[in-house]
C-alpha cells in the first residue's frame, strides 16, 4: 500500500488523483520501451509513438497545474518505500506543488511541440527511430527529476538526464565534432554532478534524510549547524551550475550545438539546462539559510551573464547566438536566486522556455531552408520565409524584453530585486540587458535583412545528410515545422498574463505555494525599474539597427577599435584554451601521465619486482641444504631435537 503524505499548508491541498501523475511519467517511458523494442525499425511509427506519449504527458500536466492552481500552490507527496538502508528509508515518490506544475507544464508542452517540428526536421535521416527513443527516455527523465520528492531519486533522473542528454548530443556520432561535444557534455557536468554526490551523502550523514520536505525544515529550524547548511548549499549549486552552463562550467553547452537543432531547443534552451535553475529553486529554503551560499549564487549568475552575453556579441553562428544566450540567461536566473527572487527567477525560467525554444526552433527553419547557420551566408529571408521571420522576431523581442512581451515581466521582476538588493548586480544586469537586445537583432539584421548571400551548397553525395532542400532558393519550412513555432509564439507573446492582474494574485501565490513559508516571497511591479529597463533594451536594437542594417558604421571598423577586447570574445575568455591546451593536453596527458607512470614504475612495478627478487634470493639461499644426502637429513633432525630437549630443560630446570 502507498503512503499518502499530504502536508496541509495555509494555501491548501491540491485534490489530484494518484494515477494522473504517475501516467505523466509512465507515458515516454513506455514509448522509449516500446521504441527499442518494436519499433526502431518502424520510423514513422515510432515518431508517433513519441509524439502521443508526451502529449499524454502534456494534456495530464495541465490537468495537475489547474488543480494546483485551485489550492494555490499547496504540496502533496505520493510515496512508496523504495529501499532501507540501517535506519535510513528512502522512497521512490511524486511531489506535486506550484513549482512542480509549473516545470511538469514546460517541459512537457515543449517536448511535445519539438517532436512535432522535428518530424519535418529529421525526415530522412537514416537514425530517425533512434532519436525519437533517445527523446522519449530525456523527456521521461526530465519528467521524474522534477516530480521526485526525495534527493536520491532526484539524483538518479538527474543523471539519465545527463545520459539522454549525451546520446542527444552525440546523435550524429560519425561527425568527430559531434562526438567531441558529446563528451565534453557529458565530462563537465559530472564534474558539477560531484558536487551535488558530495551534498546527498553530507545531508544523509548529519541529517539522516533524502526527503526534501524534511531537509527544508532542518534549514528553517537550524537543527544542523550553518557551515553543514552552507557546504549542502553549494554542493547542491555545484551540480546546478553543471546542468545549467554556469561559469566556469559553461564551455561544453555552445559545443552541444553540434547535436539536431530541435535537440537543442529542447535540452538547451527549455529544459536540461533548466533543470540547475529548478535545482536550487527546489532547495531555496536550504539557500535562504545561508548568506555565503547566496553570495556565492548571485555574483556566479552576474560573471556567467556578462561573460556568455559579451561572447554572443561576436559569434556568426545562428545556433551559438542562441547558445550564449540561453546561458546568460540562466546566469540571470542564478543571480536573481540568489538575491532571493526565488518568483522573478522561476518566472523566467517559465518564459524563457517558450521564447527560446521557439527561437531555436527558428533556426532551424532558417538551416533547413539554407543548409547554414552562417549568418554570413544568409540574409534577405524575411521576404522569403514569412513565418519564420515574424515568429523569429516575436522571440527576440520577448528575449530582448520589450513590452508586452512575456520576457518583459519577468526580467523586469529580476531587475526589480537586483534593484532592492545589491545596486552594483542591478547595474550589471541592465548592462546585460542591453547587450541581450544588441546581440539579438544583430542576428535578426544579418539573417533576415539585406541580400541573400546563397546559404551552403548541398553535397549530395554525402549519403549522411537530411538536407534536402534547394539553399540557392530558400522557401518557407512546411506546417509540420511552422505551426509549432505559431504555437510557440503565443506564449511568448501572452504569458506575462499571470502577472497582469498582480504579482500577488499570478504566478507568485503559484510558485510561493510550494515554499514552507510562501508569505515572504512576494513582489511587486515598479515602473522606474521597468522603464529603465525598456529604454537600455531598445537602446540596444537601434545601435544593432544603425550598424548592421544602416551600416552608419561598419562592424569591421568597430573590431579594429575595439580589437584586444574583439579577441577576448571571439576567442571566448581563452577558456577553451586553458581546459583543452594546457589542462586536458598539458597538465593531465603530459605532467599527471608522466607521473602516473612513474608511480607505476618505480612504486607498483617497484614493489611487485622487489617482491620478487627478496622471493628468489631467500630460495636460493636455502636451496643448498636441499642436498638429497640422506646422512644429512639425519643430523639435521638428531640436531634439531638435542636443540629442542635443551631449550625445554633450560626453561624449567630440575
Amino acid at each position: 500500500m502507498p503512503l499518502f503524505l499530504a502536508e496541509m499548508l495555509e494555501v491548501g491541498v491540491p485534490t489530484i488523483d494518484e494515477w494522473v501523475v504517475w501516467a505523466i511519467l509512465a507515458a515516454p517511458v513506455v514509448s522509449w520501451l516500446l521504441i527499442i523494442a518494436y519499433l526502431r525499425k518502424l520510423p514513422a511509427i515510432a515518431g508517433y509513438a513519441t509524439i502521443l506519449a508526451v502529449g499524454v504527458s502534456t494534456v495530464l500536466s495541465f490537468v495537475v497545474l489547474f488543480n494546483v492552481i485551485d489550492a494555490t500552490g499547496g504540496p502533496v507527496v505520493f510515496s512508496y518505500e523504495w529501499f532501507t538502508a540501517g535506519s535510513v528509508v528512502v522512497n521512490f515518490g511524486a511531489r506535486v506543488d506550484g513549482l512542480t506544475a509549473v516545470m511538469l507544464v514546460v517541459v512537457s508542452s515543449v517536448s511535445f511541440l519539438v517532436q512535432i517540428f522535428s518530424q519535418g526536421y529529421m525526415a530522412g535521416d537514416k537514425g530517425y527511430g533512434r532519436y525519437y527513443a533517445h527523446m522519449s527516455l530525456f523527456t521521461a527523465s526530465m519528467l521524474g527529476l522534477v516530480l521526485a520528492d526525495n534527493l536520491l531519486m532526484l539524483f538518479v533522473f538527474w543523471e539519465l538526464v545527463g545520459l539522454s542528454s549525451y546520446l542527444l548530443i552525440g546523435f550524429w556520432f560519425h561527425k568527430p565534432s559531434a562526438a567531441a561535444a558529446a563528451k565534453k557534455a557529458f565530462i563537465v557536468t559530472r564534474i558539477g554532478d560531484l558536487g551535488l554526490l558530495a551534498a546527498l551523502l553530507l545531508i544523509w550523514a548529519r541529517g539522516g534524510t533524502f526527503q526534501i520536505d524534511e531537509i527544508h525544515q532542518l534549514a528553517i529550524t537550524g537543527a544542523l549547524s550553518s557551515t553543514v547548511i552552507t557546504w549542502f548549499a553549494l554542493g547542491v549549486f555545484a551540480g546546478a551550475a553543471g546542468k545549467s552552463a554556469q561559469f566556469p562550467l559553461h564551455v561544453w553547452l555552445p559545443d552541444a550545438m553540434e547535436g539536431p537543432t530541435p535537440v537543442s531547443a529542447l535540452i538547451h534552451a527549455a529544459t536540461m539546462v533548466a533543470a540547475g535553475v529548478y535545482l536550487v529553486g527546489r532547495f531555496f529554503p536550504v539557500f535562504e539559510a545561508s548568506a555565503d551560499a547566496q553570495t556565492v549564487v548571485s555574483w556566479v549568475g552576474a560573471i556567467t551573464a556578462v561573460v556568455a552575453a559579451t561572447i554572443a556579441i561576436v559569434q556568426t553562428d545562428l545556433k551559438r547566438v542562441l547558445a550564449y544566450s540561453t546561458i546568460s540567461q540562466l546566469g540571470y536566473m542564478m543571480l536573481a536566486l540568489g538575491l532571493l527572487g526565488y518568483v522573478a527567477a522561476i518566472f523566467h525560467l517559465f518564459t524563457h522556455a517558450f521564447f527560446k525554444a521557439l527561437l531555436f526552433l527558428g533556426s532551424g527553419s532558417v538551416n533547413h531552408s539554407t543548409n547554414t547557420f552562417d549568418m554570413r551566408q544568409m540574409g534577405g529571408l524575411y521576404k522569403l520565409m514569412p513565418i519564420t521571420f515574424a515568429t523569429f522576431l516575436i522571440g527576440s523581442l520577448s528575449l530582448a524584453g520589450i513590452f508586452p512581451l512575456a520576457g518583459f515581466w519577468s526580467k523586469d521582476e529580476i531587475l526589480h530585486d537586483a534593484w532592492g538588493h545589491d545596486r552594483v548586480l542591478w547595474a550589471i544586469a541592465l548592462g546585460v540587458a542591453f547587450m541581450t537586445a544588441l546581440y539579438m537583432f544583430r542576428a535578426i539584421f544579418l539573417t533576415f535583412f539585406g541580400e541573400y548571400k546563397g546559404g551552403q551548397p548541398v553535397d549530395h553525395h554525402d549519403e549522411e545528410s537530411h538536407f534536402h532542400g534547394d539553399p540557392a532558393h530558400p522557401h518557407e519550412s512546411g506546417w509540420v515545422m511552422t505551426i509549432p513555432l505559431i504555437i510557440l509564439a503565443v506564449p511568448a507573446i501572452g504569458a506575462g498574463v499571470f502577472n497582469m492582474a498582480g504579482i500577488t494574485d499570478g504566478l507568485a501565490r503559484l510558485l510561493t505555494g510550494a515554499l514552507p513559508v510562501p508569505d515572504l516571497h512576494e513582489v511587486s511591479f515598479d515602473w522606474w525599474v521597468a522603464g529603465s529597463s525598456t529604454v537600455v533594451a531598445v537602446s540596444g536594437i537601434a545601435i544593432a539597427w544603425a550598424i548592421y542594417y544602416r551600416r552608419v558604421v561598419e562592424s569591421s571598423a568597430l573590431r579594429d577599435a575595439f580589437y584586444p577586447l574583439a579577441v577576448v570574445f571571439e576567442r571566448k575568455y581563452f577558456l577553451d584554451n586553458l581546459y583543452e591546451d594546457f589542462i586536458a593536453r598539458t597538465v593531465l596527458q603530459r605532467w599527471w601521465n608522466r607521473l602516473l607512470e612513474l608511480f607505476d614504475t618505480y612504486v607498483v612495478d617497484g614493489a611487485v619486482n622487489g617482491s620478487a627478487t627478496v622471493t628468489r634470493e631467500v630460495s636460493a639461499r636455502l636451496r643448498v641444504v636441499q642436498n638429497g644426502q640422506v646422512q644429512a637429513y639425519g643430523l639435521l633432525l638428531v640436531a634439531g631435537v638435542i636443540i629442542i630437549v635443551a631449550a625445554v630443560f633450560t626453561a624449567n630446570p630440575l
